[in-house]
């Protein structure tokens, strides 16, 4: 993803997580940049196949340096049970004109 963008991540699972409180956390040098949960995250899906949306905005991507951004699901359950999934890993890069920028 690039800084300042708006990029869309759809995350896919093999258990539905819409009963459960979910975190999505994006991480930079060991410090969460942005966590997304609640309504932030759309979920859809079938037996076997379900999947977590999460849109990010301008202002979350601005907040991130250059590099690599560690993202983790942390879910629980009413039950209790809670997980979290692997670390995947993705890269911030970088942008000539910083800040928000609008189509006006």
């Amino acid at each position: 993803m690039r800084r300042g963008s708006t990029p869309t991540n759809v995350f896919h699972l093999p258990i539905d997580l819409s009963q459960a409180t979910v975190f999505v956390s994006y991480e930079q040098h060991k410090r969460v940049i942005v966590e997304k949960t609640g309504s932030d995250l759309t979920f859809a899906g079938t037996t076997g196949n379900y999947t977590i949306t999460v849109e990010l905005t301008q202002q979350d991507t601005l907040k991130f340096r250059d590099g690599n951004v560690n993202i983790q699901i942390r879910y629980v359950f009413p039950t209790g049970d809670a997980d979290a999934s692997n670390i995947v890993t993705t890269t911030a890069e970088r942008i000539l004109k910083d800040g928000v920028i609008s189509a006006v």
